[in-house]
C-alpha cells in the first residue's frame, strides 16, 4: 500500500503519464496524415533560397515576413474581385462560413504545430485561398491582374512561389471557395455550356498549358495542394514506356540503326586489331563505369553521357507527344542502345520547382518518387560540363543558366540528402538495361578505343591516314610478289 502511494506521489512518473496521454489523444485526433511540411535543415543547407517565397506568402510558415507584405494588399483586391464575380446570394458570409467549417481539418495538414489563433488562421485561409482561386480564373481569361502585372518579373516569381513546399494551403480549402463562388456560374448539366473545374484551371496554370488532363493513373487521387498537383502532372505515361504497336516505318528505322551500329562496331573491331595488344589489355585494368558484371539487383549508378556515347549508346530527344497523348519530360526510354529523353528546360525558376518537388516526395512517400528517380538518372548522366554539352547537342537539355558547369552542379546537388529505393523506382529497368549494355565486353572495348585513341578529330584523321597507308603498302607488297611470281 505504501509503495502504491509512493508511486502516485512520484512527480516524474506523473509527468510522463500526462505526456503519454496527450500524445495518445493527438494520435487519435490525427485521422489524416499531414501533407504540408517544413524542409529539413540538412536539405536547406544545399540551397536554402530555393525553398523560400520571393514575392508572396501562402499559408502560415512565411506569414508576415517583411519582404512579402506588399502582396497582402493585392490579396485583398483579389478577394474583392472574387466577391464581385460570385452570384449575389454568395456573399462574404458564405465564403467565411465554408472556410471556418474546414479550418480544424486544414490545421491538421501542417506538419508543425501552428500557434495562430483560430480567427487569424481562418482569415489567412480565406485571404490566401480567394487570391489563388481568383488568380487561376483570371489567368486563362487573360483578365487584367492589376497591381500584379505592373512589373513583368513578378509573374514567373508568383508561379514559383505557389509551387513551394512550405508555401501551401490545402487544396480542399480552394475547392470549397471555388464551389461557393464560381461553380454556380456554370450549368454542368447543360451540354452546350463549357464545364470548368478547379483542378483543370490549376493544372493548366502549374504546367503552363502543356497539360490539361491528369494522367489516368493519378486522376482519382486526392489533390493535397498545388505542389502536389504539379508533382502528379509529372507522372510518366506507362502506355508510352511499354511495347509499341507494330509500325513498318518504325521497323525500318530500327533496322537502319542496327545496321549502322553493326557497321561501326565492325570498323572499330578492324581498327582495334591493328593496335598494340598490350595497350588494350593494359587499359582493361583501368576503372571504367559499368565494367562490373550486372547482378540481379538494380544498379545504383550508370556511366555518364560521354562514357555511354563512347560505348556506342545513342542519345535522342523524345517527342513530347505520341499516339495523341502528351507526355512529360520524365518519360525516358532505352531500347537497342538508344536512350530517348524528352527535352527539359533549365532556368532559375525551374531549379526552385525541381528542388521542392523532390522535397515533397521525400516528405510524403505515398505520393511516389518519380521525379526523384528522374533526378538520380540525370545525376548519373551528368558528371562534367562535357556531359551537359553532349545532351544539349542532342536537344535533350535547354539551358538558360550561365554555363554548362552550373547545369552540371545543379543536377549533381539535386538529390543530395534524398532517399530512393533503387529496386523499385520507375527507372530501375532503364538503369539495368543501360548498365548491361555498357558493361558488355564488346562495348567496353569500344569505349576504351574511343577514349584512348579517338578522343579528338586529329587523332581519328591520323589513324585513318595511317590505316590507309598501311593498306596501300600491303596492296603494293602483294602486287610486287605477284609480279615477281609471274615473271618467274
Amino acid at each position: 500500500m505504501a509503495a502504491e502511494i509512493a508511486l502516485e506521489m512520484d512527480p516524474l512518473l506523473n509527468s510522463i503519464k500526462e505526456k503519454l496521454q496527450i500524445i495518445g489523444s493527438q494520435t487519435t485526433e490525427q485521422e489524416e496524415p499531414c501533407t504540408i511540411y517544413r524542409v529539413v535543415p540538412s536539405v536547406r543547407r544545399e540551397d536554402g533560397a530555393a525553398y523560400d517565397p520571393k514575392v508572396i506568402s501562402i499559408g502560415p510558415y512565411h506569414r508576415n515576413k517583411n519582404h512579402l507584405l506588399p502582396m497582402e494588399d493585392v490579396k485583398w483586391c483579389y478577394l474583392q474581385s472574387l466577391l464581385l464575380r460570385a452570384p449575389k446570394n454568395n456573399t462574404l458570409e458564405n465564403l467565411l462560413g465554408v472556410v471556418r467549417a474546414q479550418a480544424p481539418r486544414a490545421r491538421k495538414m501542417y506538419s508543425e504545430k501552428l500557434w495562430l489563433e483560430h480567427d487569424a488562421f481562418v482569415k489567412m485561409l480565406l485571404l490566401d485561398g480567394c487570391f489563388i482561386v481568383e488568380f487561376l480564373i483570371k489567368f486563362p481569361l487573360a483578365e487584367n491582374h492589376g497591381q500584379l502585372l505592373h512589373t513583368n518579373w513578378k509573374m514567373p516569381l508568383v508561379r514559383s512561389d505557389l509551387l513551394l513546399l512550405e508555401n501551401q494551403i490545402p487544396f480542399f480549402i480552394l475547392q470549397c471557395l471555388f464551389d461557393v463562388s464560381v461553380s454556380p456560374l456554370f450549368d454542368f448539366n447543360d451540354q452546350n455550356e463549357p464545364s470548368i473545374t478547379l483542378a483543370e484551371l490549376a493544372l493548366s496554370y502549374v504546367t503552363q498549358g502543356t497539360l490539361e488532363i491528369l494522367p489516368e493513373t493519378v486522376r482519382k487521387v486526392e489533390i493535397h495542394h498545388l505542389l502536389h498537383l504539379f508533382q502528379m502532372s509529372l507522372t510518366p505515361n506507362p502506355e508510352l514506356s511499354g511495347p509499341q504497336p507494330f509500325s513498318c516505318m518504325k521497323v525500318l528505322k530500327q533496322t537502319f540503326w542496327k545496321c549502322t551500329r553493326f557497321f561501326i562496331d565492325v570498323v572499330f573491331w578492324l581498327l582495334s586489331s591493328f593496335l598494340c595488344c598490350f595497350a588494350i589489355f593494359r587499359r582493361q585494368s583501368h576503372h571504367l563505369p559499368g565494367k562490373r558484371d550486372v547482378g540481379p539487383r538494380a544498379p545504383r549508378m550508370i556511366p555518364s553521357a560521354t562514357e555511354l556515347q563512347e560505348a556506342g549508346v545513342i542519345f535522342k530527344e523524345r517527342e513530347m507527344k505520341q499516339k495523341n497523348k502528351k507526355m512529360c519530360f520524365l518519360d525516358v526510354k532505352f531500347e537497342d542502345g538508344i536512350i530517348e529523353i524528352p527535352r527539359v528546360s533549365i532556368q532559375g525558376v525551374t531549379i526552385s520547382m525541381f528542388r521542392n518537388v523532390i522535397a515533397f516526395e521525400q516528405c510524403c512517400p505515398s505520393s511516389g518518387s518519380h521525379f526523384t528517380s528522374y533526378a538520380a538518372f540525370m545525376d548519373n548522366l551528368i558528371n562534367t560540363p562535357m556531359d551537359v554539352a553532349t545532351l544539349q547537342d542532342c536537344g535533350i537539355i535547354e539551358s538558360k543558366l550561365g554555363s554548362d558547369k552550373e547545369v552540371a552542379i545543379f543536377f549533381n546537388q539535386l538529390c543530395k540528402g534524398g532517399y530512393l529505393d533503387y529496386e523499385r523506382h520507375y527507372l530501375a529497368q532503364v538503369f539495368k538495361d543501360v548498365r548491361k549494355f555498357s558493361s558488355s565486353k564488346r562495348h567496353r572495348w569500344r569505349a576504351i578505343l574511343v577514349h584512348d585513341y579517338f578522343s579528338n578529330p586529329w587523332a581519328i584523321i591520323s589513324f585513318v591516314a595511317a590505316f590507309l597507308l598501311l593498306g596501300l603498302t600491303i596492296v603494293q607488297t602483294i602486287y610486287s610478289i605477284l609480279s615477281y611470281v609471274h615473271r618467274s
